[in-house]
Order: C-alpha cells, then sequence, then structure tokens
C-alpha cells in the first residue's frame, strides 16, 4: 500500500513540473497605477482618465523574454470604455523593432457604455516585440471632424498560447499560470491523501 501510494506521489509531481516546462501560457497585464489607465469604474469619467483626440498615449508592456520560452500565438487584449464606434475611431498601433515604424492592427470598437475588450491577433513577427516589451499607442478620434469624442481605458492584457486574461473592469487580476499548471499535481495528491485516510 506504501508502494502504491509513493508511486502516485512521484508521478503526480513529475506530471506537474513537466506541465511546467513545457507550458508557455503566460497573461502579461498592464492596468493602474501605470499610466492613464483608470483605477476604478467610478472614474472612468474623470480626468485625466477619460482621454480626448488630443490626448493619444501608449504604453510598454513587460519584456517576457526571461518568463517565456517560446511563443505559439499571441493576442493583445484592450479593454476601453465608451467607444462610440463607428464614428469614434481610436486606431491601436505597435511599435516594431526591425523596422522602426508603428503598426496598425486596428480600431477600437468596444461595446456601448460598458467595460469590454477589443482582441487583436498577433502575428508571428511580433514575438521578438512581446519578449523585449510590447510598446503600444492608442491614437484616440482619429478623425475628429465635427463631433469630438472620448474613451477610457481600463488595462491591456497580453495573452501567451490561450492564456486567460482578467475581466475588463478596473482592477480585476487573472489567476496566476503557476496555479493553473499545479492543478493536476494537487489533483493527484488529494487522491493519495484520501487513500492514506481510509
Amino acid at each position: 500500500m506504501k508502494k502504491r501510494i509513493a508511486i502516485l506521489l512521484v508521478f503526480s509531481l513529475l506530471f506537474a513540473f513537466a506541465a511546467i516546462a513545457q507550458a508557455t501560457v503566460y497573461t502579461d497585464v498592464i492596468q493602474s497605477p501605470t499610466g492613464y489607465f483608470v483605477p476604478t469604474d467610478a472614474q472612468k469619467y474623470n480626468s485625466p482618465y477619460y482621454r480626448w483626440w488630443n490626448q493619444d498615449w501608449g504604453w510598454t508592456h513587460n519584456a517576457l523574454s526571461g518568463i517565456v520560452t517560446s511563443i505559439t500565438s499571441a493576442t493583445l487584449n484592450i479593454s476601453s470604455f465608451d467607444v462610440d464606434s463607428p464614428y469614434e475611431v481610436d486606431k491601436v498601433y505597435i511599435f516594431n523593432n526591425d523596422t522602426s515604424n508603428w503598426d496598425y492592427l486596428g480600431t477600437l470598437v468596444g461595446q456601448t457604455d460598458q467595460w469590454s475588450y477589443d482582441t487583436f491577433n498577433l502575428a508571428s513577427q511580433y514575438f521578438d516585440e512581446i519578449l523585449a516589451g510590447l510598446q503600444v499607442k492608442v491614437d484616440i478620434d482619429t478623425t475628429h471632424t465635427s463631433n469630438y469624442w472620448a474613451l477610457t481605458l481600463a488595462k491591456s492584457a497580453i495573452s501567451i498560447d490561450g492564456s486567460s486574461i482578467p475581466g475588463p473592469q478596473p482592477g480585476q487580476v487573472p489567476i496566476p499560470g503557476a496555479v493553473l499548471l499545479f492543478a493536476p499535481g494537487l489533483a493527484g495528491l488529494a487522491v493519495i491523501r484520501k487513500k492514506m485516510n481510509l
């Protein structure tokens, strides 16, 4: 019986460590107090978080080269409020280190009067930028011809290889990836403990 329990324990731990060694899933979130990301929902219409066409701004994600070993897919997810698309045109750009240019990704669409994410797929040509620290900027209300529009941003999240992202509201944080990776090993330990108590 003890030998069987020991074998189960070893396999559970090996499975958990193998998952960690192979996993590249990771989420990098930039939010308040960085830059002009709004700290709370109650401040969404307050200056300096509620920003207009002449208040464009950008931010830099954390360098992931020491954390992520490989990337097979990545998305940039920007949480915004009060994006009056299609009348308001808010263009999103990322910096391309190879060309030293800002590459256009698309526009924010959002949802009427609620926090929501716009998701942009990042091609493999930008994986080096992600590892070095992806630079992002938003050109707010690009056209500003007759009506002037504004928006508020809550957070920017890079999802690596399908990792989960936090809710779009200000201040929510994701479950750490390591907790998810250890879950199979923890489940195995729970089974072993149950058997030992019998």
